[in-house]
């Protein structure tokens, strides 16, 4: 019995060259599911990890509002202090 999970892509996705029904068909075609399988967790992780890091991404935006804001406010308010040192 040949092992299919030794065959490239190009050989399990290929021309079959199995009678329908046969043992090689069925091992071809559990291998066939199995890399499918496969492909498609190394899809959904690759997903989570790009959703993980645009919640970081989003996080250090809104940090760096806040750290905006806190500036912009001290610096009106150095302003307003220079202007009443130079009126008084």
């Amino acid at each position: 019995m040949e092992d299919w999970t030794k065959k490239t892509d190009e050989q399990v996705f290929g021309s079959v060259g199995e009678d329908p029904g046969s043992r090689g068909a069925y091992w071809r075609d559990i291998e066939i599911k199995r890399r499918h399988f496969l492909m498609d967790k190394q899809v959904a992780e690759a997903q989570i990890k790009a959703a993980e890091a645009q919640i970081k991404a989003a996080d250090a935006t809104r940090e760096t509002a806040i750290w905006t804001r806190v500036s912009a406010i001290a610096m009106s308010l150095s302003v307003f202090a220079i202007l009443i040192a130079a009126l008084l």
